[in-house]
């Protein structure tokens, strides 16, 4: 038996309901992770607050997904690589790339794999990583504090998808991944 529930807005603590209503207005669904979540209204608030003001970041959807994969490959996530695979493709990520990104592989084009490789560098080190290379491939510092910022965001729903083992979704199937 499963200590975590995958709740509906109907089922979610009362704290919870209206932010999972507000997810499903802008995923067009509620996906099992953050259902979870969900058993905490804290823990759901932050997830969301993290995830709309990442929204406004400034780095694109397909660098945001750049990250959100290197992020789940390095801490193992299954559930967090299918979805942050499925991300990646809707916002017109080269297969090229995804498939590289989910086998760890150096990405062809320099301006993505100084992203993904800072991005790496600052997991393994735990923070302690210059940001030279990605300020001399072109971006800004205050872009750096942003990927800092969707590495938080990622690893949160990496931790809380391993955690609760929670199932990936039918609409992530099609990349459904195992740690090496």
């Amino acid at each position: 038996m499963s200590t975590f529930t995958i709740h509906t807005p109907d089922s979610a603590p009362e704290g919870s309901r209206k932010s999972l209503e507000a997810l499903e207005q802008n995923v067009g669904f509620i996906p099992n992770l953050a259902a979870t979540i969900g058993g905490s209204p804290v823990a759901l608030d932050a997830f969301v607050a993290m995830q709309s003001a990442l929204r406004r970041s400034s780095l694109t959807p397909a660098e945001r997904e750049i990250v959100g994969i290197t992020v789940s490959r390095e801490n193992g996530s299954a559930y967090s690589m299918a979805a942050h695979s499925t991300f990646a493709e809707r916002v017109g990520l080269p297969a090229e790339e995804i498939a590289a990104l989910r086998d760890g592989a150096t990405l062809a084009d320099e301006r993505h794999e100084a992203l993904h490789a800072f991005t790496a560098e600052l997991l393994r080190s735990s923070g302690r990583v210059s940001p030279d290379s990605l300020l001399a491939a072109g971006y800004t510092a205050e872009q750096a504090l942003e990927v800092v910022t969707q590495v938080a965001f990622t690893s949160m729903a990496n931790f809380a998808a391993g955690v609760a083992d929670t199932p990936v979704d039918a609409a992530f199937e099609a990349y459904a991944w195992a740690a090496a």
